[in-house]
């Protein structure tokens, strides 16, 4: 298959892991991870460190759907390059959620993807932890437990 090609199915794939992302299918999105992946997400937050374990990071999927049921992405640039065995993915987004009295709360960032065949082996997320960290806060004033534990690592 032709790099061009591929790339576009590459693209295509995952813009199809953001749409089931935004339909809370955890599920679909875990499936696409290798066995011996890395999910790690910056800063010291509830959704922070790194996770190493298909168990570990489907606990981080379903702490991700308590603490923000409403979480939707817009993807505004994707960027693949490289062959099958080695590709690497860059997805820029805007993202939105509604705290527990229906106000938005509004993020930017970027996954960081390293596929092999198809799975991802590596998934970095990176955005303003800042305002992540003042976003979970306020969820945790507002009752929302998960916003204030610790990072699931392992």
């Amino acid at each position: 298959m032709l790099p061009g090609v591929y790339h576009y199915f590459v693209r295509r794939h995952l813009r199809e892991v953001v749409r089931r992302l935004n339909a809370g299918d955890y599920e679909f999105v875990r499936r696409q991870f290798h066995p011996a992946a890395e999910h790690w997400f910056s800063g010291e937050h509830a959704l922070s460190g790194r996770r190493t374990s298909a168990s570990r990071i489907a606990d981080w999927y379903a702490r991700l759907g308590v603490v923000f049921p409403s979480l939707r992405f817009e993807t505004d640039a994707l960027f693949v390059s490289g062959p099958p065995w080695r590709t690497r993915a860059a997805l820029e987004w805007t993202d939105e959620a509604r705290d527990t009295r229906g106000a938005p709360m509004v993020n930017r960032g970027v996954f960081v993807l390293e596929l092999r065949w198809g799975k991802a082996i590596s998934f970095h997320v990176h955005c303003d932890t800042a305002l992540l960290e003042r976003n979970l806060g306020l969820l945790a004033e507002q009752g929302v437990r998960e916003a204030r534990l610790a990072p699931i690592e392992g």
